[in-house]
């Protein structure tokens, strides 16, 4: 009888004794998550006196996957606030234009005929603006969502051309010129159009603002379509390893003002269509080269 009294009471004991280091460890996570709720910190729950570990590890796991969810969606929201910042300047580029155009027809005394090209220019400004707008939506869904833009097999030399194009008039009234190097009229890749566009438009902008001579447009198709766009570089002293971070303050796409989505927004775009883009400088001859894989 004896021995199975002190045989509970030691029972006893262990079980008190447990009991008391539970509650201590509970008492010492929760300091450490109050702790980590209040300051805002990265470290993980460790253990007190090792009663609780497997609690820890499933707590320490929780808080890895929320801190992932919440980089995940601050790299989203950041994206998605650029995006519009970039995409409401270059709203302005095809607006401010007609508007110019439209100024000059109202005020010079110009043949009809002239008019006549001068309106179909602003005809043609007034569809990109509504083709921008119909597109910010879409671009705005895509960043925010993550989800993959819907892809068409295109003639990638068609929306180059189209771009060339648009922009031929704006150079040839600083007496530039754009020239187009390519061996063949067609091209095939999956892509996204409007995502095309905007990344062509805006590198053909990019060097029209801010670089000068003419500007050489080069397709290579050698088991990857690569685009090269070449032109003298009016910035100096540019620093190329950092010319698609957004956050370069002397990136060449804002230093003189928004025209376009800027350098930064370009790569993204590239990169979201599968393909990749790069920037080098030898000597004032600036090149930006765009690559595909090849259909």
């Amino acid at each position: 009888m004896t021995v199975a009294v002190i045989v509970l009471s030691i029972a006893a004991a262990v079980l008190l004794l447990l009991c008391i280091l539970q509650k201590r460890e509970m008492r010492h996570i929760e300091k450490q998550l109050a702790r980590i709720k209040d300051e805002d910190t990265n470290i993980l729950i460790h253990s007190g006196n090792g009663t609780a570990d497997a609690l820890i590890n499933r707590i320490n796991t929780l808080l890895k996957e929320i801190r992932e969810i919440r980089a995940v969606y601050a790299q989203k929201s950041h994206a998605l606030e650029q995006m519009m910042t970039n995409i409401s300047h270059d709203l302005r580029t095809p607006l401010t234009s007609a508007m110019g155009y439209i100024n000059m027809i109202q005020h010079t005394n110009l043949p009809e005929e002239e008019k006549s090209r001068e309106l179909a220019i602003v005809e043609k400004r007034l569809i990109r603006l509504e083709e921008l707008i119909g597109s910010f939506f879409e671009f705005s869904q895509i960043i925010s969502s993550g989800k993959q833009p819907e892809k068409t097999e295109l003639n990638l030399v068609s929306v180059l051309e189209e771009s060339i194009v648009h922009y031929y008039d704006d150079y040839c009234d600083r007496g530039r010129q754009i020239r187009f190097e390519c061996t063949t009229h067609r091209l095939l890749i999956p892509s996204n159009q409007n995502m095309l566009l905007r990344i062509f438009d805006n590198l053909i902008s990019n060097a029209l603002k801010h670089g000068e001579g003419d500007l050489t447009v080069t397709v290579q198709n050698t088991g990857q379509i690569r685009i090269v766009f070449e032109n003298i570089l009016s910035t100096p002293n540019l620093d190329v390893t950092r010319i698609f971070d957004e956050f370069y303050t002397t990136d060449i796409s804002r230093t003189k003002g928004n025209t376009g989505l800027g350098l930064a927004i370009a790569k993204q775009f590239t990169e979201m269509l599968g393909g990749s883009i790069s920037a080098e400088m030898a000597g004032r001859t600036f090149r930006v080269m765009v690559v595909f894989d090849a259909d």
